[in-house]
């Protein structure tokens, strides 16, 4: 009885893992989203900065380079925007280089491709180096090219930047709300991991007195859990993980203060802290990088891009110690989630080791009901009786 009963519970345990996504982790890649992982190779470290350069000067100059943003291609400028009196400027889409590249460290280490040469999906069917959620889910649409987002580094990061500029325009202002100063982005890098209130400093989950991310020295500050999603971005900005990749700036922090103390969504303008920073990027964009550049002009219905309110914190596993990929990471480490429960868009999937967990209490409780219907030992007195 109880081998047939192991039998059952072992069975159970496999249907549940092979409902499992193929991929609880970015690397290997999930495959339950809405598209495959495409084939390639990552560019080089130059090629990549130089790629964020040209996707930072916007789609106007970048052309069929990436994604045209669905012809949403100018930014608000001015306080006018957000508190209804002063400049109300329309400008061109652009960007602040480092931002683009700090941004995407956060994301991905700048991979497009895992070791296999297949497409970096996460579990929650974040793709690439810009980790595209919105659209990207199984069922999903979008007015991009889903497979130009698996398959391009330039396609994938033009629309993590459209999805940046969407975010700047539903967020409050900070300063005068000027697209060519970085900290004036902050309100929008917030919203790019999710308007959640993770993602506020405010929260006090993390400590008020933290070091910024990546500090040299502090160990603290190599923990990614311990900080929200803007000051990732920001240590990124000061401590890349080489020179090669850009010349660190130290980013100037909002005041706290200013900062509603519970929000998800920040709630009104803020004044831009000092000794921010304009753009620093090159004067002229550099030549295209690679092949697969050329792509095909979407447009869409005008509805906001999301890239998803999503609290994850994908790490590294290394020779079978996971650590965190705030940490310096080596190229070909392989991207993992630490928690790998499934996710990949699936609805109602769960990890495997729930199922092997169930058939464990189905063998106590029947060898427990065994127990029960065991005869006593004979007493003395009754074999007496006997």
């Amino acid at each position: 009885m109880r081998a047939a009963l192991l039998g059952v519970a072992l069975a159970v345990a496999g249907i549940e893992a092979s409902a499992q996504c193929t991929g609880g982790a970015a690397c290997p890649p999930c495959r339950s989203c809405r598209v495959l992982p495409a084939s390639g190779i990552n560019p080089s470290v130059t090629e990549m900065a130089d790629l964020f350069d040209r996707i930072a000067a916007g789609p106007t100059v970048y052309g069929s380079l990436g994604w045209d943003f669905a012809g949403r291609s100018t930014l608000h400028s001015g306080v006018g925007w957000c508190n209804g009196t002063g400049r109300r400027d329309t400008v061109p889409a652009s960007f602040p280089c480092v931002l683009l590249k700090a941004i995407y460290l956060t994301e991905s280490s700048w991979r497009q491709f895992c070791s296999t040469n297949e497409t970096v999906i996460a579990f929650d069917c974040g793709y690439g180096i810009a980790q595209v959620t919105s659209g990207m889910r199984r069922g999903d649409t979008s007015a991009y090219d889903a497979n130009r987002v698996a398959s391009s580094a330039a396609y994938n990061v033009s629309v993590g930047a459209a999805i940046l500029a969407d975010k700047w325009r539903a967020s409050p202002c900070i300063g005068d709300n000027d697209p060519q100063v970085v900290e004036d982005w902050y309100f929008a890098v917030w919203g790019y991991n999710g308007f959640v209130t993770r993602n506020n400093p405010n929260n006090p989950m993390f400590a008020a007195d933290r070091r910024e991310f990546r500090t040299p020295g502090v160990a603290s500050a190599q923990v990614r859990g311990n900080y929200p999603y803007p000051e990732l971005v920001w240590g990124y900005a000061h401590y890349p993980l080489s020179a090669a990749h850009y010349a660190g700036v130290a980013l100037a922090y909002p005041a706290r203060a200013e900062i509603c103390a519970s929000c998800g969504f920040p709630t009104a303008s803020i004044s831009r802290p000092a000794g921010s920073h304009r753009s620093t990027c090159p004067t002229a964009p550099p030549p295209d990088v690679g092949s697969a550049m050329d792509v095909p002009v979407a447009r869409d219905n005008g509805v906001m891009l999301d890239n998803g309110d999503r609290d994850v914190e994908a790490r590294v596993v290394d020779g079978g110690e996971t650590r965190d990929a705030g940490v310096d990471v080596p190229v070909n480490d392989t991207l993992r989630v630490v928690d790998e429960g499934c996710g990949c868009g699936v609805a109602g999937a769960r990890p495997a080791r729930g199922a092997w967990l169930a058939a464990l209490l189905t063998l106590a409780t029947v060898s427990s009901w065994r127990r029960a219907r065991r005869p006593a030992p004979r007493t003395a007195a009754r074999k007496s009786r006997e």
